[in-house]
């Protein structure tokens, strides 16, 4: 290949049929379904890799959390050329491009740690992997048991109270914050703007040292999504009570997603209510 005709540029509209060419061997490719929502948007960011006119590498990022975090995403290369370094080519000038923002304080990627292909070209790029967790989806409650029966616990009110509540965490067993279903970032208040936690329920247990905060998501299918940050989830008297009333609330929801470690998830003792995800590691430059 003549190295003079590669070009890294951010995508532009008219770049949607380079796409469609590219052989990535994902079906039904979702970046190709938003690609004009993604280029016209002021928290993202799409890159391409160009032989000419001919996509062979493609790579993004989104901003979160007050545009302070960068996550890396969107990463495919064309069959015909992996292996010959172009996509760590692209990743470093996005990242370049990132690190021009001076108002970005947090660079990171997220992928199951079975893809030893992009944990290869992230660890390549500088990325080093840091927490690992497991997605599970609770979509079978009559399933449950060996959990701790209790009360529905008491729904907070307020954004102020909610964020007051939020930044008194002690202890993080889950080591991170989970702010939409696969993005997961640092636990920082700069996730707790007035949008988010209006939008967010939080429920306080009885005795006041645990809490659940759970957010309406929706990634294709429509999700309770739970942020509960120990690993107590079976013995905490009405957890699970709680997290299927806000599922009732909102039947619209497949179901309820939870971001559990791995010391969460080892202390599970059946896995039959959930729909299991391969585990997620979550890199940070």
């Amino acid at each position: 290949m003549n190295q003079q005709l590669l070009q890294v540029r951010r995508l532009k509209v008219d770049d949607l049929p380079a796409l469609e060419k590219m052989k990535t061997g994902i079906e039904d490719d979702y970046v190709i379904h938003i690609f004009d929502r993604l280029i016209h948007s002021s928290t993202q960011g799409l890159f391409g890799l160009f032989q000419g006119n001919r996509l062979i590498s493609l790579a993004g990022y989104s901003l979160f959390g007050q545009n302070q975090f960068a996550m890396i995403g969107r990463l495919r290369s064309d069959m015909r050329y992996r292996g010959k370094g172009f996509a760590a080519d692209l990743l470093k000038h996005v990242i370049e491009h990132i690190k021009d923002k001076n108002y970005i304080k947090w660079i990171g990627a997220n992928t199951h740690v079975h893809n030893l292909s992009a944990r290869r070209l992230l660890e390549k790029s500088g990325f080093t992997p840091d927490k690992v967790t497991h997605c599970l989806t609770l979509t079978k409650p009559a399933s449950l048991s060996s959990h701790t029966p209790g009360p529905i616990w008491e729904e907070i009110a307020g954004t102020q109270t909610k964020r007051k509540i939020l930044l008194s965490i002690e202890s993080n067993e889950l080591g991170l914050f989970p702010y939409e279903c696969y993005y997961p970032f640092p636990y920082d208040p700069a996730f707790f703007t007035d949008h988010y936690l209006h939008d967010a329920h939080l429920y306080m247990n009885p005795s006041g040292d645990r809490f659940v905060l759970i957010k309406n998501d929706q990634k294709k299918y429509k999700y309770s999504h739970t942020k509960y940050f120990w690993n107590d989830h079976y013995e905490q008297p009405g957890f699970f009570e709680t997290i299927l009333h806000h599922w009732q609330q909102n039947p619209e929801n497949t179901g309820c997603w939870i971001d559990i470690s791995e010391e969460g998830f080892r202390k599970i003792p059946d896995l039959s209510p959930y729909d299991v995800q391969k585990p997620w590691v979550l890199y940070k430059h």
